[in-house]
């Protein structure tokens, strides 16, 4: 398996957990913060975590980082969605375009050094450390799900 394939299962792996820890959740639920795990919101925490992703495959693919998808705060401009439906039909999306631009590289290209808004990376580097960053985020969502009183479902 080259890297650009352990990449994309690992998308794979990260769409699975967050249709698992945000699909069951109410409007009210995805508001829910835990000050102690996190001042966002679940929504918003999501969102970080997968346009982390999205904005390094970005710069992989030749692009900039999206201005429309900033790292640390909701995109502005986007409407939030009103259901977990809708709010995971928009991070798939963005995973789906992670999947289209890393598939396509080489362990060469993702071997080489990318100059990220963040400072110089190595590609394949970047990545692994974006989807640690978003799996990381999901275990948070886990622990803000707890703090709230509503369990994930089974098969955690």
């Amino acid at each position: 398996m080259n890297t650009a394939s352990f990449v994309v299962a690992t998308n794979d792996r990260l769409k699975w957990w967050l249709r698992h820890t945000l699909g069951d959740l109410t409007p009210e639920q995805l508001s829910y913060s835990a000050p102690l795990i996190d001042d966002r919101s679940i929504m918003e925490v999501a969102m970080h975590a997968v346009v982390i992703l999205f904005g390094q495959a970005s710069v992989l693919s030749g692009r900039s980082w999206p201005e429309d998808y900033p790292p640390d705060s909701w995109p502005p401009g986007k409407a939030r969605p009103t259901s977990a439906a809708e709010l995971l039909e928009v991070l798939e999306a963005l995973l789906v375009q992670v999947d289209e631009a890393v598939a396509g590289l080489s362990d060469d290209e993702l071997g080489r050094e990318v100059m990220f808004p963040f400072g110089r990376q190595q590609a394949g580097d970047a990545l692994s450390a974006a989807l640690t960053h978003a799996l990381t985020h999901i275990g948070a969502i886990a622990g803000i799900r707890a703090i709230g009183g509503f369990p994930l479902p089974p098969g955690y």
